[in-house]
Parts: C-alpha cells; sequence; structure tokens
C-alpha cells in the first residue's frame, strides 16, 4: 500500500498534463466510435485496456516485474489492434479532416436546387417506384461514380423519373448527385451490415445507409413495396417522410437558406 501511495504522490504537474491530454484523445475517440457499428467492438477494447491498467499497477505494486514489463510492451500490439478494428472508421474521420475547411459553409454557401428532387421523389412516391438518390457533400464518392453511368446532367425531376422508371436499365441503381448535377446513374453502392437495422428495409434502403456509413453523404430511398420516402445519414435513416418534411430535413443538412420571397 506505501508503495502505491508514492506512485501517486510521485505525480506532477507536467504528468497531471500528460494523462489528461490521453485522456482526452480517448474521449475524442469515444465520440468518434460511439455511433458507429464497432462500437461494441470499442467497449470491449476499454475493458481489456482498463484490466491490463490495473493489473500493471497491481505489478508495479508487488514488485511484479516480468508481468510490468511485458504489459508495457503490449501497449504497441494494443495500437495494431485498434487500427485494424477501427480502419473503416479512422479512414471516415481523416477523410473529413482532409476534406474540411474552416469557412466551408460560408465561403462556398450551398446554390443547390432541391426542388427538383422533392418533386421527382413525390411522383415516384405516388407510383410506388423504388428510387435511391445519393448527394455528395464533402467526402468523395467518385469510386461510386466510376462504376456507374456518367450522365452529367442539370439535376431534372422530369430526368429522375424517367432514370428510376421500371423498363429502364438504370432503374435498379442509385443517381449520384455531384457539385449541383447528376454525375452518373445505376451506381452500385455499399450495403449496410448493420445488424441491428429492420428486417424488413430492402437491398435499396441498405445501400442508402450503407453508403452514408461510409461518407458524409445524404441518401433519399423511395420503397418500391409502399411507396415510402426516407433519409439516411450518418448511418441513421428516418422513414415515412412527407415532402415539407423532406425538403426542410435537406435544407438543414446542406445549409440553404430559404428565399426571400418564401
Amino acid at each position: 500500500m506505501d508503495r502505491l501511495v508514492s506512485i501517486f504522490e510521485s505525480i506532477g504537474t507536467k504528468d497531471a498534463v500528460d494523462i489528461f491530454a490521453v485522456s482526452l484523445v480517448f474521449f475524442l475517440i469515444f465520440l468518434l466510435l460511439r455511433e458507429s457499428r464497432s462500437f461494441v467492438a470499442l467497449r470491449g477494447l476499454v475493458i481489456v485496456i482498463v484490466c491490463g491498467v490495473l493489473i500493471w499497477v497491481i505489478s508495479k505494486v508487488t514488485s511484479l516485474t516480468a508481468t510490468a514489463r511485458f504489459l508495457e510492451r503490449s501497449l504497441t500490439l494494443v495500437v495494431i489492434v485498434f487500427v485494424v478494428l477501427f480502419q473503416n472508421e479512422l479512414k471516415k474521420a481523416l477523410t473529413d479532416f482532409g476534406q474540411a475547411t474552416i469557412f466551408h459553409w460560408f465561403l462556398n454557401p450551398s446554390t443547390f436546387d432541391i426542388d427538383e428532387i422533392i418533386k421527382a421523389v413525390t411522383r415516384l412516391s405516388e407510383r410506388k417506384i423504388g428510387a435511391l438518390i445519393a448527394i455528395e457533400r464533402r467526402n468523395s464518392l467518385r469510386p461510386y461514380i466510376e462504376v456507374g453511368t456518367p450522365m452529367d446532367a442539370l439535376v431534372s425531376a422530369e430526368l429522375m423519373r424517367t432514370i428510376f422508371a421500371i423498363q429502364t436499365p438504370l432503374h435498379d441503381g442509385a443517381i449520384i448527385i455531384r457539385n449541383d448535377r447528376i454525375a452518373a446513374a445505376g451506381c452500385l453502392l455499399p450495403l449496410s451490415e448493420n445488424p441491428k437495422l429492420s428486417k424488413d428495409l430492402g437491398t435499396r434502403h441498405r445501400a442508402g445507409i450503407g453508403l452514408t456509413e461510409e461518407t458524409d453523404s445524404i441518401a433519399i430511398i423511395c420503397s418500391e413495396e409502399t411507396g415510402t420516402i426516407s433519409i439516411a445519414i450518418e448511418g441513421r435513416i428516418e422513414r415515412n417522410e412527407s415532402a415539407e418534411s423532406l425538403k426542410q430535413k435537406l435544407k438543414t443538412y446542406l445549409s440553404i437558406e430559404e428565399d426571400s420571397d418564401g
């Protein structure tokens, strides 16, 4: 016990600052991963680290030199395991930091005309025609655009309704909107593997959610079976959207200001 007390008494101001900095790093990592699919794995890793620290303290107090050194050398292994387990989340975070700018929303206000999307989705919903529309934000969707059919067309309700018509070959793929234009159609998106998703969500919904898990894009999904409209962002899906609620959410997510005439 005296040895343990002496260890805590030896902690100075620099050590306290050092501990605070490390704790802050772990807290930021926790915020980054708390809503991801790997959160359960993160909790398991945290438990392992806490148990390891407790054993290390006990080994120091009881002079178990070999055990203490083994745990100290295992730190590198913990870092490697962390990188392997959370590589997708880390890649997404680094992409966000790399593409974000301090005055992004002030220097580049969006001029995106969402009314055309609302018109298209509303008409598709009425006719129960399936549709998947992805809107690029900061994270590039180029890998998914390249596997689709290039378009580079103006965002038009008529064009989107034509693309998603059941008879067309591009019906089952996704439309990707980039820089206020339809960049490509018939795009294949990654399917979500989240086990907590409802079983009644089909491939189209899982593709929209999967894309928003890996990027900061927005996905709008129209159900082919029920005609309901859903919006997905950051791996979450909000279903049964009305035209007005969808429009307001798009304005918020895309930082679009209301026109002066309303």
